[in-house]
């Protein structure tokens, strides 16, 4: 049977813009893309409605090419966005406008945005944490995941995930993120979707095996360096069966049901995802002393190098420009800070000659110790790089799962040993 031409589907040519107080403009593609804030908007000159912290409210639009900076924080890349294809490529012309309009309901971040001049509901169904984290033996519950929170999952990245809500609690399993821990159902009732936890769901792919249990051993490294206020991560857990990881939305605040504006390093730099391996880290270093509020640098950029640091021990080559943000209630507040360390993965178990996503120091190549000390001072202010070298150093050789029957483990133990080499000073390495 013949199908249309994508020329001939429809297409979608203006968007609603909100955020928490409200309507704040319109995105519209005639030619360009381009977004205005509502008149009534500018007159209130009430800076909680500014969609961006490089948008200040202006009479005259903001207007691009290709899709504005700020909406591609959370354009659906990869595995959703090939999903989102499939589903209605006989429908529409599914462009980064179809995008948005399908999954921009509930993105990560402050932004959402609707066809319609009235903000969408987001489906008020739930799913059970406790349900996710189960062995699912033969049954795949992502792909029900999937199908049921595809056009509700406004989320960067490649990697198969969806955006979830769920109606059960995990506190006692959420300090240590145990898979095996036993959850107790929320004492919330009736208000647990309002309030339960919002989660991030991965599954690993065909491409990347046991990739949750990656993530999770990077995790959990990182975790303890969270104790000693190295850097912060978002509460995880990995499914008994090892299939799935969640990991809780750090823009979402359960107490009081808001979500923070989320903005990367592709919007706040101005470029596109396309090129979210174009740049270096001195950069990212910049845009987050020029964002951050005042009394949040110092502690932003600090976080920033312990990231960088442990991404070289984990040999991470994916610390790419959408991998760093910076997350605050909204662009007039001065709150704006580093948000939690995220996707974060040993990659040379995969590509075995990975290198750095970024530049440092002019170079892709993996930085050695005196390199990232001379960062750390230079671009970070952090006057004692070697110590927060050694203490990551030792996070990483000190770590060991609870077992390892995939395998998994065991690999990146031999990358992560040759991250090791060119960081930790021998008399550490010797103890261990």
């Amino acid at each position: 049977m013949a199908t249309k031409n994508s020329t001939s589907l429809p297409r979608i040519e203006l968007l609603h813009v909100f955020v928490p107080a409200g309507l704040s403009g319109r995105l519209a593609k005639y030619g360009q893309h381009s977004f205005t804030y509502d008149t009534g908007v500018i007159e209130s000159g009430d800076p909680a409605a500014e969609i961006s912290l490089t948008m200040p409210l202006s009479a005259q639009s903001y207007s691009m090419t290709p899709m504005l900076p700020v909406f591609q924080t959370f354009l659906p890349e990869g595995y959703l966005k090939e999903r989102i294809r499939q589903r209605f490529a006989k429908l529409l012309r599914v462009d980064d406008m179809a995008l948005l309009a399908l999954s921009g309901g509930n993105a990560i971040g402050r932004v959402r945005v609707n066809r319609e001049r009235a903000i969408a509901p987001v489906s008020g169904k739930a799913e059970s944490l406790q349900e996710i984290l189960a062995d699912q033996g033969s049954r795949d519950l992502f792909e029900y995941l999937a199908d049921t929170y595809l056009i509700q999952s406004g989320i960067g990245g490649v990697q198969p995930k969806v955006l979830v809500a769920t109606d059960d609690d995990a506190e006692a399993a959420g300090s240590e993120a145990s898979a095996d821990a036993p959850l107790t159902k929320s004492s919330i009732g009736e208000r647990a979707t309002l309030r339960g936890r919002q989660l991030i769901v991965k599954v690993s792919g065909p491409d990347y095996p046991h990739l949750t249990e990656n993530e999770f051993h990077c995790l959990s490294i990182a975790r303890n360096l969270a104790r000693s206020n190295d850097l912060v991560t978002p509460d995880f857990w990995l499914s008994a069966d090892r299939k799935r990881l969640a990991i809780e939305r750090f823009d979402y605040d359960r107490g009081s049901g808001i979500y923070s504006g989320f903005e990367d390093m592709v919007s706040l730099q101005g470029t596109v995802n396309e090129k979210k391996y174009e740049g270096s880290y001195e950069n990212v270093a910049k845009a987050i002393a020029l964002n951050a509020s005042p009394h949040h640098v110092r502690k932003s950029l600090r976080e920033f190098f312990s990231m960088l640091v442990l991404g070289t021990v984990l040999r991470n080559g994916d610390a790419h420009l959408k991998n760093f943000g910076l997350l605050y209630s909204d662009p007039g507040t001065d709150d704006c800070r580093l948000s939690p360390l995220y996707d974060v993965v040993c990659s040379t178990v995969y590509v075995r000659k990975d290198l750095p996503a970024l530049t440092l120091a002019g170079a892709r190549a993996w930085p050695d110790r005196k390199m990232l000390k001379e960062f750390g001072r230079v671009h970070c202010n952090v006057d004692d790089a070697a110590t927060v070298i050694d203490r990551i150093a030792a996070a990483a050789m000190d770590y060991r799962p609870d077992d390892d029957e995939s395998g998994m483990w065991q690999q990146m133990r031999r990358e992560i040993e040759s991250g090791l080499s060119a960081l930790a000073p021998k008399t550490i390495l010797g103890l261990r």
